[in-house]
């Protein structure tokens, strides 16, 4: 969701999330390729994305060349924080790893979906009508985490034939909304769809 500080401009936060939503074509190649094959793809490109994290901070030339292409995309906790190894790109992709490898067909792509549209929403909007702050979220990026993640849900498949099932992906959103503003220092990319599909997982077990 949107970060108030780490601020970048409006444009470059419009490009970021640009980025951040082409990779929905991940989750969407899912409705249509086989689980090994998108394991396998999501092993090799993760390998890439952390071979390239790790190799800018080892070697200058490496990341004079990163910071040219992507460096008006960044944070200012990713260009400054020299512990930092891994991007938000990177989580990501660790993230739609984990939750093809732990969730059932529909509750991953579900998960995926929900990080890639309801951040992006949130980061928008948080940024041009966030008024209300709770620490470095705002309450109306929140509530566009909400809406946006309600026509996910609408959208995207289901995992047993119960009508009740909707009901519960919503109320795993609701915990989802909830968790993503409370302060913590994991990345909202890897820690959002896996706190999703998990919750969403538990529900579906308990009550269907």
């Amino acid at each position: 969701m949107e970060e108030v500080e780490n601020k970048i401009s409006l444009r470059s936060e419009l490009l970021r999330k640009a980025i951040h939503i082409s990779s929905s074509l991940i989750p969407l190649s899912y409705y249509f390729i086989e689980k090994d094959i998108l394991i396998i793809f999501l092993y090799v490109f993760g390998f890439l994305l952390m071979l390239m994290d790790l190799t800018k901070l080892r070697y200058q030339w490496v990341q004079r060349i990163y910071l040219k292409f992507l460096g008006p995309v960044l944070r200012s906790h990713e260009l400054q924080n020299k512990k930092l190894f891994f991007t938000g790109g990177t989580y990501l992709v660790i993230a739609f790893l984990i939750c093809v490898l732990l969730f059932s067909k529909p509750v991953a792509i579900t998960s995926m979906l929900i990080i890639v549209f309801c951040d992006s929403a949130a980061a928008i909007v948080g940024k041009v009508y966030g008024k209300h702050f709770v620490k470095n979220k705002t309450l109306e990026g929140s509530a566009a985490f909400f809406i946006t993640g309600v026509a996910v849900i609408l959208l995207t498949p289901k995992a047993t034939d119960s009508s009740n099932e909707f009901f519960l992906a919503l109320s795993a959103l609701l915990l989802t909304t909830i968790f993503e503003i409370i302060p913590n220092k994991i990345d909202d990319n890897i820690s959002i769809p896996i706190f999703f599909g998990i919750t969403y997982s538990i529900l579906i077990k308990i009550f269907l």
